[in-house]
C-alpha cells in the first residue's frame, strides 16, 4: 500500500459561498471585518465557516484590514523582573482576553530607553497593532508613541496624569492603608515600611498608604522605618537586616509586594526571630508564593489577571476607535498566620 505524505487542505471562500448561498466577494467582506454586510448574511458566511473548519490566513487579513493581528506587550526592564511571579499572572490575563478575539501577544523584555531605542522604532514599525506595557521607566516615550498614533495601554498610573495614556491600575494606596492599619490594629507598636521603587506610581502610592494608615489612627510617622527598595526578594532582605539593626524593637513590618515580604522573612529568621511573634509582616499581591510560604502570608490581595484582562480590554477598545476610561481595580486584605 503506498504511503501518502499528509497534504493540509485550506478551506477556500469559494466552499464558504456555496455553503453560503452567497458570493465569493460577499465572504470576503465579512471574513475581513466589513461590517457593512447585512446582518442575516453575515451570519450565514460565519456558520458556514465554522462548520468547514475556517481558519483565517494571517497574512491575508494583514493585506485586507491593515492589521497584524499582533499585540506587543512589553517589559521595559532587565529579564529579572520575570522571575517575579506577578508578571506571569498578569500575562495570563492578557494572552486570556486576546486570544478569544484571534490576536497574538508578542512578549518584548527590553529598556524603551528614548525614541531612538531599537524597542521604539520597532514599535513605531508596524509589525504591531498596538503595545501594552508592564512597566515603564521613560514615559515620554511611551507619550512619543501616543502622539505617533500607536494604540498604547500601560498596566500602572502614569505620573502625568494629564497625558493622553490609557492604562489599568490597583487601588495601591487602600491597599497598603489596609495593610498598615492591620498591623497597627493589632497591637503593633514601631511598624516599618519596605518600600517598592518610588519612581513608580504604584510605589509611591503604598509609601502613601502607609503614611495614610498612620495619620488615621493618630499615629506619628517615623522616618528612620521607611527603607525603600526596588521590588526584589534579596533587596528587601538587606533592607530589613539594617532596619533591625538601628531598631531592634520593631515588631511589624509592611512589604510593599510579595517577593519583598519573603525578603524580610528571611532576615527575620536570620536576626533569631519568629514571625509573627517577634515581628509581623504583612505583603502585597497574595501571589502563589504568599499562599504556600509557611508561615501563610497575610497580605493585600490584588486581582492579578484582572490586571492583564483589563488592560487588554482596554486595548481591544482602542482597536475599536474608542478612548477608554482608566480602571482601578479593588484591594482586599487576606489574613493568615504572619499577622
Amino acid at each position: 500500500m503506498p504511503v501518502t505524505s499528509p497534504t493540509t487542505f485550506r478551506t477556500t471562500y469559494a466552499e464558504i459561498a456555496a455553503k453560503a448561498g452567497v458570493s465569493r466577494a460577499t465572504v470576503s467582506r465579512v471574513l475581513n471585518g466589513d461590517d457593512r454586510v447585512h446582518s442575516d448574511r453575515a451570519q450565514a458566511v460565519i456558520e458556514a465557516a465554522n462548520k468547514l473548519g475556517y481558519r483565517t490566513n494571517r497574512a491575508a487579513r494583514a493585506l485586507s484590514t491593515g492589521r497584524t493581528g499582533q499585540i506587543a506587550v512589553v517589559i521595559d526592564d532587565s529579564p529579572a523582573v520575570l522571575t517575579d511571579p506577578f508578571w506571569g499572572v498578569v500575562l495570563a490575563g492578557i494572552s486570556r482576553v486576546l486570544m478569544v478575539h484571534d490576536i497574538h501577544s508578542v512578549l518584548m523584555v527590553s529598556p524603551l530607553e528614548s525614541e531612538d531605542s531599537p524597542i521604539a522604532h520597532y514599535l513605531e514599525g508596524g509589525d504591531v497593532d498596538g503595545a501594552i506595557f508592564l512597566t515603564v521607566h521613560q514615559e515620554h516615550v511611551v507619550q512619543s508613541l501616543v502622539k505617533k498614533g500607536l494604540p498604547v495601554v500601560v498596566i500602572g498610573t502614569p505620573i502625568d496624569l494629564k497625558s493622553e495614556i490609557v492604562y489599568v491600575d490597583t487601588d495601591n494606596r487602600l491597599g497598603a492603608e489596609l495593610a498598615t492599619k492591620h498591623l497597627l490594629s493589632s497591637g503593633c507598636k514601631k511598624v516599618a515600611t519596605i518600600t517598592g521603587d518610588i519612581s513608580a506610581v504604584a510605589g509611591i502610592d503604598r509609601l502613601e498608604g502607609y503614611h495614610a494608615a498612620h495619620l488615621s489612627l493618630g499615629i506619628e510617622v517615623n522616618e528612620d522605618l521607611i527603607a525603600h527598595g526596588d521590588w526584589s526578594f534579596e533587596n528587601a532582605k538587606t533592607l530589613t537586616l539594617r532596619l533591625l539593626a538601628r531598631n531592634p524593637d520593631i515588631d511589624g513590618i509592611f512589604a510593599a509586594n510579595d517577593t519583598m515580604a519573603l525578603g524580610v522573612m528571611a532576615a527575620i529568621h536570620e536576626r533569631g526571630r519568629m514571625v509573627p511573634d517577634h515581628v509581623a509582616v504583612v505583603g502585597f499581591d497574595d501571589n502563589l508564593m504568599a499562599q504556600t510560604h509557611r508561615p501563610g502570608l497575610t497580605t493585600i490581595r490584588q486581582d492579578i489577571v484582572g490586571l492583564g484582562a483589563a488592560a487588554a480590554e482596554s486595548m481591544l477598545s482602542i482597536l475599536q476607535g474608542e478612548t477608554p476610561a482608566p480602571k482601578i481595580l479593588p484591594t482586599e486584605l487576606i489574613l493568615r498566620e504572619s499577622a
